[in-house]
């Protein structure tokens, strides 16, 4: 890893400290959990907010999420050493494993399906079989009845079409080949040799003390949300059913780069899951799937990894596979925080012109929220600069001015150009005792509420 990626990496992390606490409430989430790594090892490991939100239990950094199509990677992974045994080949049909796999219609035929399109979602069949398991909570238990010519949507192989139901049919071709259950082979190969200790493959009997509730989105015109009920997965385990925290699924996205110590596949079978296989719908076409994880390219270094959505719980984490450096995102309700903020600390890592902040750094009391009539702007340092933005915003890196030292505590606004106050001064005003209260900006006093 090199220097400007350190200093970029320091430097997202006093953003976060500063941002966060005010940017979920804006955002209306009850409690975010945030994991900057490298190497599996967690340099940032925070959260904000809450657990609970009646009780006013605050989230922990060990806290538990349910983090759904997560899952597809540890399923993908199965596979993969599966194939390294040589138990199966990823191009084999489906049918040959699951013989219950056929039907055909005038679209296609789904015993010409194989077992790298289920991964890479390319086998054509309908996103979540017709149980509304998502609406009522109750997941299939035996997905022999669910394969039919109704499966069908398009032709296998012939476009990227998302399904949680093919990853379903990997969790069945799991525990057919590895005469296991799906969960005891997850443990037995992934889990436990990747020291895994707070990860489960689906919803335990007993819940875990750390997992915390799952909360509606806010309504309009709804005043109290719901709290979702934590249900098992059973069959849909192997796209769906997952439960972890940011902590370990840091140690497990470490372990798919290429040369990590340590591994539970080989770097043959690692390569073959971060090829894309097809593009996607997201961001114009930039992401790609792989085998079980998506595939962004940002300042030449591959990012693989995957969201996941679950009841009240949306998630997103990723890794660099050159840096090995991993970010991951959780949050206790259906927002989409967690891929924004996910999106945004990679891009301010890797795409902040570290040069720009050379010089002595400048102390942290600067750092704080404002607040004016206008709104709530978030004031961070960075090396030898201030940084200003809107608590509100997406991404700092794109809304934020830079602000050059030019005496004692004032600073004068670099843009060169916008709506805002290029050229104009920031000055901090201090309380008798020598804390700083307030800043006078152009458009007036903005106080210090953080």
């Amino acid at each position: 890893m090199n220097d400007k990626t350190k200093f970029n990496i320091k430097s997202v992390c006093e953003i976060l400290d500063v941002w966060i606490p005010l940017k979920i409430q804006y955002s209306n989430v009850p409690g975010v959990n945030i994991c900057i790594a490298h190497n599996g090892n967690p340099i940032y490991l925070k959260s904000f907010g809450y657990q609970n939100l009646k009780k006013k239990i605050e989230l922990n950094k060990n806290s538990l999420f349910r983090i759904a199509s997560h899952s597809k990677m540890f399923t993908s992974v199965g596979i993969m050493q599966l194939q390294e045994k040589g138990k199966l080949k990823i191009d084999d049909k489906v049918n040959k494993y699951l013989d219950w796999v056929k039907g055909e219609n005038k679209v296609s035929n789904n015993k010409n399906i194989t077992i790298r399109q289920l991964m890479s979602h390319q086998s054509g069949m309908f996103r979540d079989g017709k149980t509304h398991h998502w609406s009522n909570h109750k997941f299939p238990n035996n997905l022999k009845n669910t394969i039919s010519e109704e499966s069908i949507i398009f032709e296998n192989g012939s476009t990227f079409k998302y399904s949680n139901h093919a990853y379903a049919l990997l969790g069945a071709i799991i525990e057919k080949v590895s005469n296991q259950k799906y969960d005891d082979y997850m443990y037995e190969s992934i889990i436990n040799p990747l020291n895994l200790s707070s990860t489960y493959p689906d919803l335990p009997d007993e819940v875990p003390d750390d997992l915390g509730f799952g909360y509606e989105r806010v309504i309009p015109g709804k005043l109290n949300r719901e709290i979702f009920d934590h249900s098992k997965t059973y069959a849909y385990a192997s796209a769906t059913g997952f439960i972890s925290n940011s902590a370990d699924i840091a140690k497990f996205l470490s372990s798919l780069c290429l040369d990590t110590e340590y591994s539970v596949i080989n770097r043959e079978s690692k390569k073959e899951m971060i090829k894309s296989h097809g593009f996607t719908d997201r961001k114009n076409g930039k992401i790609g799937y792989g085998l079980g994880v998506d595939i962004e390219t940002i300042d030449n270094d591959i990012i693989v990894g995957h969201g996941g959505g679950y009841p009240g719980f949306i998630t997103r984490s990723r890794t660099s596979i050159n840096d090995n450096l991993q970010v991951i995102v959780f949050t206790n309700t259906n927002s989409i925080l967690a891929s924004e903020l996910n999106d945004s600390i990679f891009e301010i890592i890797y795409n902040t012109k570290s040069n720009l902040f050379e010089g002595s750094n400048l102390k942290k009391d600067y750092n704080g929220i404002y607040r004016s009539r206008w709104g709530d702007m978030a004031i961070v340092s960075i090396g030898s600069k201030l940084v200003s933005f809107s608590a509100e915003s997406k991404n700092p890196l794109y809304d934020w001015s830079i602000h050059n030292k030019f005496n004692i505590d004032t600073f004068v606004n670099t843009d060169k150009l916008g709506y805002g106050s290029p050229g104009e001064k920031l000055t901090f005003n201090k309380s008798s005792d020598q804390k700083i209260e307030s800043v006078t900006t152009s458009s007036g006093i903005m106080n210090k509420i953080k």
